[in-house]
């Protein structure tokens, strides 16, 4: 944005928003991408097992968006038809069948979320990833054999989306029972918890512990530091406040995403403290430069670094030395060349 902005003179402004939805009703939201062991039954297991938590997740990890005239905690639930589909854009579903793994997909599968909205807020991010990631790893670990059945989960996806008092809040379980969404993702902290290991595990539990606290006694100021959706709220209706007009709502709801930090509202909000960070500047730098150590993003740092490379992907790339070489990076977790999967040809 700025590049063309500087590239041609003028009065002319780009604007680049990190938004859900377009007008006609396409959906793309964050897509979320999670290596899993194969071993785990596809559809089946993540039905009973993953879809309670990402259709009641919502209430931590909405953006918040007006769509059609009315104002929703996600608008990437809200545009969910089905419980399982293969779509990405359009009747799209809570568990998406896609499956491409960039790796030995023998091994592995990549488990393709799409539900989820693009955020700006770094908790909710966090959360979204850390307590999805969690549930995961219970799955794979056998150790969730007792999770609350959901009877429809797009029913009460489309009930709770449209709601923003946590008391009205719902979800009807196939025993006959109603609970909240809360009571769900409290099940499943208490599951994490017996899996947490270090330090910054252990604190991410405790923020997600302070979260679902504060949503159950509705203290919505207090958790619009850390929720998006109700960050977005607040911040549509102080516009609304400071300005009449029929589209100020709308343009403020937008205004709040827009990726220009001179210009977004969610950054005006978190330089005056109203929105926390658990990261800094220097450390995003730094994670662009340098890539996670205990990945094979560290073993094709090490390749691009030390020779000429013609073509790279996910799972290969071509070394341009003379022959042409492929190298295969087929393990996820490979970090040296040695290691399995790791191979020259």
């Amino acid at each position: 944005r700025r590049v063309m902005e500087e590239k041609y003179t003028g009065d002319m402004k780009i604007h680049a928003f990190k938004n859900n939805t377009s007008p006609d009703g396409t959906s793309y939201g964050s897509h979320e991408n999670y290596c899993v062991s194969r071993d785990v039954p596809f559809p089946g297991q993540y039905v009973r097992d993953l879809v309670p938590h990402l259709s009641t997740r919502i209430i931590y990890t909405g953006a918040g968006d007006i769509v059609r005239g009315k104002y929703v905690l996600s608008p990437m639930a809200f545009l969910t038809s089905q419980v399982v589909s293969g779509e990405t854009m359009h009747d799209t579903g809570i568990l998406n069948t896609r499956d491409e793994p960039h790796a030995d997909g023998r091994l592995w599968r990549r488990l393709h979320v799409i539900v989820g909205d693009a955020l700006m807020n770094e908790t909710a991010i966090m959360l979204r990833h850390f307590v999805t990631s969690g549930v995961l790893q219970l799955m794979e670990d056998g150790k969730l054999s007792d999770v609350p059945r959901l009877k429809d989960p797009i029913r009460d996806l489309w009930h709770n989306v449209e709601i923003r008092n946590p008391e009205q809040w719902k979800v009807e379980l196939e025993d006959g029972r109603v609970v909240s969404p809360i009571d769900i993702q409290r099940y499943y902290l208490g599951k994490i918890e017996s899996i947490a290991v270090d330090d910054w595990e252990h604190r991410a539990l405790r923020t997600f512990e302070e979260v679902l606290d504060g949503l159950e006694n509705r203290r919505s100021k207090e958790l619009a530091h850390r929720i998006e959706w109700l960050d977005r709220w607040f911040a549509i209706q102080e516009a609304g406040e400071k300005k009449a007009g029929p589209d100020v709502e709308m343009m403020a709801c937008k205004q709040y995403s827009e990726i220009g930090a001179e210009r977004s509202l969610f950054y005006k909000r978190q330089r005056a403290g109203l929105v926390d960070r658990i990261t800094d500047d220097d450390a995003i730098k730094k994670a662009i430069q340098e890539p996670p150590k205990d990945t094979r993003a560290a073993l094709r740092r090490e390749l691009c670094d030390t020779f000429n490379i013609e073509m790279i992907d996910w799972s290969m790339l071509i070394v341009n030395d003379g022959t042409r070489r492929r190298i295969d990076l087929l393990d996820p977790y490979a970090t040296k060349m040695e290691a399995p999967y790791a191979t020259a040809s």
